[in-house]
């Protein structure tokens, strides 16, 4: 690989539609002179692989600047081949994805933009720029808009991935037997197959129709499956025909959330800025509007802008693909009377997101009610599961406070018990199956090389414990900070996570534990002979505090419920002694957490993983054992037997292995 890092203005990352309509507005805020323009993608953009539609009042802009791109328009809609509805004063619109593609080119030839046929590998920000490395060269762009395809977060229980997959031709025949103003915009009476599918049909004129099956389904549809029941569609309905081209495609339909880049100077766009309506597939008018307001932002040397979101109209997305994914056969039934039952005008309204909620309760009012309200239970009990765990973990806490202050012996005997089935139950199995990450197969066989690596780097970390005790709680705290901000932001899903955000958090956790307990944690620190913490038990109780109250502030500003709970709960575990306000924490948040995680990204059951994690929670058992003997040698008299003691320089030496093999994992797994 030649390393030119040749510098430019700006940088596409794609060749698209959303690219094309960025640099269409950008030319027109006066953005492209003078700059250094590059655009990079792996084809070549030469055939007709796309069809953009949308619908739009005549005048508004998304109309007036792309007039020139519009091949067809039509006047008029039908669902089911009933009664034609008129849209005026709106049209329905379709450009060709060849002339998105000649727009491109007229605006790289006019401006003397530079394109090459290249895949971008990774985005890096460094000090004057975006490093961008490609299959053939490195860039260095002050900007660059990236519309890759867009990479989801691993589904939530409430979330739904679908697949609006088609298939169609452009057919000549000499009966079109259609009004060649009118587009068929759902036509269910097809096969469903066990999805939700429909034609789509747009008279193109000229005796030209595209004729399409499109599916809405976990699986996209085949050829052996759309040919017969395009061919059947067709022969009765337009008789004999000739296939002109033949389109192809797929565009996701999801819930889970996009991964967004937290680079600066990497500003996402189409797809991956969300631009994809979920449960239409729809994309243009996002795509052109977000150009709109960008290029107005750079223009000013604003922010960039973004693509916003509806929380109610992206909850009931969240119902209808649901109900699609769980229940498809009921796809047809809901899209039929969403047409019938309302004015095709009502009806686009509402999918634009522009509907007011007295008009969506009437429009939901004329579908069918039973999967709707199945789907608000199938949210609603997801979101309790969810919550459930957090919520367990508050009322346990303040349980234990109550007999801490009521029968301190009783308490001691549940906090052993608790602790030590916890930690066996969830705390090390979370951490005992990191030979597995690498592949993220079940039935990968643990290699040697993986086991030296692992013991060495934890027998280097009990050196340093021994050696340096000071240096070796410093990283420990450092590690562990990072890692328990990763994996509970990872669970949380604030808005822009970033390092930054994942060290702020773990930070505040340990210091809201550790400075609530300062006697215990001083008394730990004396043993590991390394510095203590330099004030008075009240005082870390008040710092405590208010660092609890920072951490319940920061959840309401990110609207994050599970966040608040936790905040709760910490809070009310400084007045519990340290083991059970850490084990609160470690085991019944940070374990449960990255368990969870590790289930759903490896794709497994409980049940399976756990097996495959006991032979090394034993091996773990086992281990510690060897740990107490060791640091109770007299070769390692700077440590006394103190089990609690024992437990945390064990605790941090297992661990830092587990936190690179987790953050490769979650690497991974964006």
């Amino acid at each position: 690989m030649q390393n030119h890092h040749t510098k430019v203005d700006y940088l596409f990352a794609g060749a698209g539609a959303s690219a094309t309509l960025l640099l269409m507005c950008m030319e027109k805020q006066g953005l492209l002179k003078d700059k250094k323009i590059l655009i990079l993608d792996p084809d070549t953009k030469q055939n007709n692989d796309k069809t953009y539609c949308f619908w739009s009042d005549q005048n508004e802009q998304l109309t007036l600047q792309c007039q020139h791109l519009i091949s067809h328009q039509w006047d008029e809609v039908s669902v089911n081949r009933n009664q034609q509805e008129s849209l005026l004063p709106k049209k329905y619109f379709h450009i060709t994805g060849i002339d998105v593609y000649k727009e491109l080119r007229r605006i790289i030839d006019q401006h003397h933009l530079q394109r090459i046929q290249s895949s971008v590998i990774e985005l890096t920000p460094i000090e004057n720029g975006i490093k961008v490395v490609t299959d053939t060269d490195t860039w260095v762009s002050s900007l660059v808009f990236d519309s890759r395809p867009p990479k989801y977060l691993p589904l939530k229980n409430d979330d739904a991935h679908l697949l609006q997959s088609f298939i169609g031709y452009v057919i000549a025949t000499d009966n079109p037997n259609s009004n060649v103003n009118c587009v068929d915009l759902m036509d269910f009476n097809v096969e469903q197959l066990g999805a939700t599918q429909f034609m789509y049909v747009l008279p193109l004129g000229e005796g030209k129709t595209l004729v399409e099956l499109t599916r809405f389904g976990l699986e996209p549809i085949t050829q052996k499956e759309a040919n017969p029941i395009l061919d059947s569609y067709i022969n009765q309905r337009f008789g004999n025909y000739q296939i002109l081209h033949t389109e192809i495609g797929c565009i996701p339909m999801s819930t889970a959330a996009i991964v967004v880049e937290t680079l600066p100077g990497v500003i996402p766009i189409g797809g991956r800025a969300g631009a994809v309506k979920p449960s239409t597939g729809y994309a243009f008018k996002n795509m052109f509007h977000h150009a709109e307001r960008l290029a107005e932002s750079l223009k000013k040397n604003l922010k960039p802008a973004v693509i916003t979101e509806s929380s109610r109209f992206r909850y009931y997305d969240r119902l209808l693909l649901l109900i699609l994914t769980k229940q498809p056969s009921q796809g047809k039934s809901i899209f039929e009377a969403l047409f019938k039952k309302n004015e095709t005008k009502n009806v686009l309204q509402f999918l634009d997101e522009k509907s007011t909620l007295l008009q969506d309760i009437r429009i939901f009012l004329t579908l069918p009610m039973k999967p709707f309200l199945k789907a608000v239970g199938w949210v609603a009990s997801s979101r309790i599961q969810k919550s459930i765990t957090p919520i367990i973990l508050l009322l346990l806490s303040m349980l234990l406070l109550i007999i801490y202050k009521t029968s301190p012996q009783i308490f001691n005997w549940i906090q052993i018990a608790m602790f030590t089935v916890g930690l066996f139950l969830v705390g090390i199995p979370h951490g005992a199956v990191d030979h597995l990450l690498e592949t993220e197969n079940l039935n990968s066989r643990i290699k040697p090389k993986f086991v030296i690596s692992y013991l060495g780097l934890a027998f280097l970390n009990l050196i340093l414990w021994v050696f340096f005790p000071i240096g070796a709680l410093l990283f420990f705290i450092g590690y562990s900070a990072w890692h328990f901000g990763q994996t509970d932001l990872r669970e949380w899903q604030p808005k822009n996570i970033n390092a930054l955000k994942n060290g702020a958090w773990g930070i505040l956790i340990l210091s809201i534990i550790l400075l609530g307990h300062v006697v215990e944690t001083n008394s730990i620190l004396e043993n590991m002979n390394t510095i203590k913490i330099p004030i008075h038990n009240i005082l870390g109780k008040q710092i405590s505090v208010l660092l609890a109250l920072v951490g319940i502030t920061w959840a309401i500003f990110e609207k994050r419920w599970m966040m608040f709970i936790s905040s709760l709960m910490l809070l009310v575990s400084i007045e519990l002694p340290l083991i059970t306000s850490f084990g609160l924490y470690f085991i019944g948040q940070h374990s449960m957490n990255g368990w969870s995680h590790l289930k759903q990204g490896m794709k497994v059951t409980n049940t399976s993983l756990y097996l495959k994690a006991l032979p090394f929670t034993i091996g773990a058992l086992f281990l510690f054992v060897a740990f107490i003997f060791l640091l109770s040698n007299n070769y390692f008299s700077s440590f006394n037997e103190n089990i609690i003691t024992i437990f945390f320089v064990f605790i941090s030496c297992i661990s830092f292995p587990h936190v690179m093999a987790m953050n490769n994992f979650y690497k991974k797994n964006k």
